[in-house]
């Protein structure tokens, strides 16, 4: 993804597009949140789950791309907490990229199943006994979202789904 911003954008790491690794120490990350959350060149913060999963605060993040399935579904839902943050003021959209007809897809569903049976056991409300509560599709054209409107983008989207 770096590679290709720096490419396609002409974007440069530490001014447009910061990354925190498992291999980042603690002032790298630090100093890569912060000005990330503070910059107005900042366009891309890039970091696995495992990586941006605690202790960090993105509230300067307004879009959230999800590459790797988890079958842990607190993992993910912790790594997208890291932008829904005190101070966030911006609306947030998070984006799972699940390739479809594959084990991976298989995997998401799995993934939210067991969020649905984590609901429905400490949080029960009218929705959770919803069988569609994870499986809402969307029209592509009408969900909102500029982003996903592109025609560029709408070629490779098989199905959107919305919860």
């Amino acid at each position: 993804m770096e590679r290709l911003a720096v490419k396609v954008k002409d974007w440069s790491l530490n001014k447009e597009i910061f990354m925190i690794t498992g291999d980042s120490n603690s002032k790298h990350r630090e100093q890569s949140v912060e000005r990330f959350n503070i910059s107005a060149d900042a366009k891309i913060f890039l970091g696995s789950i495992k990586a941006c999963g605690e202790g960090i605060s993105l509230v300067g993040a307004s879009r959230i791309l999800i590459m790797d399935v988890q079958l842990n579904p607190s993992v993910t839902r912790q790594a997208v907490g890291r932008a829904f943050r005190p101070g966030q003021k911006k609306k947030v959209y998070v984006y799972r990229l699940v390739a479809a007809d594959s084990p991976e897809e298989e995997d998401h569903f799995i993934c939210c199943r067991k969020e649905l049976i984590s609901r429905m056991w400490f949080e029960w409300n009218e929705s959770c006994g919803d069988q569609d509560f994870y499986m809402k599709t969307v029209d592509v054209n009408e969900c909102g979202d500029m982003f996903l409107e592109s025609r560029l983008l709408q070629e490779d989207i098989k199905v959107l789904r919305k919860r």
